[in-house]
């Protein structure tokens, strides 16, 4: 019986160290190594719903315009990506029954948002609902791509800023050019999904409440 109760309280403890340590984890960067990748783009230059990217790639030359462009990267995020919208002329792509538009403020920074419509009604997917997004900024003959792992986006208006640091040929920040949107259901890949350190310190710390409650019921 008391080796039931043990079992009982360890499982409890794993249940805590889990929910502390991994549900909780930050994501470390994977193309953005240290939080920047080639021409000093981060992934605090595309936030979305006020949170921060969770890795961004780039700076490349060229264009993102479909999904077979980003598809054909093979990033480490992984594939499988849809087109949702472009901010340039408006285009409109859907997910699973889920339709979206976005608009981008012009100039070298400022806003973007990102609107949903269900337009399947009670079938699946229902907002809100979590979805991996990659956000395309492109500016002058250059581009980079801003990923972000199960984020949650509601019907109506999903809000963002956005912030061009690369620089063209000549030096300088460019205008921006279009901001595209790709996205999928979040089982279709992790976009970067490394523990920072931190997270293993509170890991520890969870599993250091598993040896606590193994003491106390043995004593």
């Amino acid at each position: 019986m008391k080796l039931q109760k043990l079992n009982r309280t360890l499982f409890g403890a794993l249940l805590i160290s889990s929910t502390v340590g991994i549900s909780s984890q930050a994501f470390a960067a994977g193309y953005c190594s240290g939080g920047t990748a080639t021409g000093g783009i981060s992934t605090g230059n595309v936030t979305l719903n006020s949170i921060n990217s969770d890795d961004c790639y780039g700076m490349v030359s060229g264009n993102i315009n479909t999904a077979a462009d980003i598809n054909g990267l093979n990033l480490t995020w992984g594939n499988n990506w849809t087109f949702l919208a472009d901010s340039s002329n408006g285009a409109s792509g859907t997910l699973m029954g889920l339709a979206f538009t976005v608009t981008a403020t012009p100039g070298t920074s400022g806003s973007w948002t990102l609107t949903g419509t269900d337009t399947n009604g009670t079938s699946p997917l229902n907002f809100p609902t979590s979805l991996d997004f990659a956000v395309g900024l492109k500016a002058s003959n250059e581009y980079a791509l801003w990923g972000f792992d199960n984020a949650i986006v509601s019907g109506g208006a999903n809000s963002g800023t956005f912030s061009i640091v690369f620089t063209n040929n000549g030096g300088q920040i460019p205008n921006l050019s279009h901001l595209i949107v790709f996205g999928r259901e979040a089982a279709g890949g992790t976009i970067a999904a490394i523990p920072e350190p931190e997270t293993y310190a509170m890991l520890l710390a969870g599993l250091g409440l598993v040896g606590f409650a193994a003491r106390r019921k043995l004593s």
